[in-house]
């Protein structure tokens, strides 16, 4: 009886230490830096829980019209490319109750330019192709949280929930050191750019110029 009552005491210290663990990610990485910025996310964070750190949980006209803005772009421009993978993929608009945040939804724009699929690894070699670019504070962060949840499963990401060992499997290593490897030819801060503002600019333009390459 007393190895079974040390046993729920240990899950119950484990899983409230995988609850701060999470918090303390999202607060301190840079989407998390991102969020605490608008002036009423505590109180939305309060309200609605830990959805807030990635999804649109209120409505926001504003953010949702810029994002529907970038359907009208021409064929081939970083915009339009962005607005084609939320198609592709069936998101909801960033700004439209359900949809990323606008914290969530910077890191999209990435997925493009590097080419990363949106699947869990596709998550982590996005993660290092970002944050190896970035001098942004918690950006390195974001990777070491990316490897915390999906190969440790320390804690749940509140968008894909715990999925330990998913690095090390068959050909995945080998994928996020490409991604690690990419990224040093990078001239650009991928994470410190108002990417509305080049959205109207060539993808492959863009890519040339801030040396991303295969």
């Amino acid at each position: 009886m007393s190895h079974d009552r040390s046993l729920v005491l240990a899950r119950d210290v484990a899983i409230q230490a995988r609850a701060q663990a999470q918090s303390d990610f999202y607060r301190l990485f840079w989407m998390g830096e991102e969020d605490l910025q608008k002036a009423n996310f505590e109180l939305l964070l309060e309200k609605h829980g830990t959805q807030d750190w990635a999804f649109t949980v209120e409505e926001d006209p504003e953010l949702a019209a810029y994002w529907r803005s970038l359907a009208q772009l021409p064929g081939g421009m970083l915009g339009a490319a962005v607005w084609q993978h939320y198609q592709n993929h069936s998101f909801t608009t960033s700004g439209e109750l359900g949809g990323a945040n606008a914290a969530l939804a910077h890191h999209d724009w990435l997925h493009v330019l590097g080419g990363y699929n949106v699947d869990v690894i596709g998550e982590v070699e996005n993660a290092a192709f970002g944050a190896g670019s970035s001098s942004v504070p918690g950006s390195t962060l974001w990777f070491l949280g990316a490897m915390a949840m999906f190969e440790g499963g320390l804690f749940d990401s509140v968008v894909a929930g715990c999925q330990p060992h998913q690095i090390s499997a068959a050909g995945s290593p080998e994928r996020v050191a490409h991604a690690l490897r990419r990224v040093t030819q990078c001239k650009q801060d991928l994470l410190a750019i108002d990417y509305f503002s080049v959205a109207d600019q060539p993808l492959v333009d863009l890519q040339e110029a801030w040396g991303i390459k295969d």
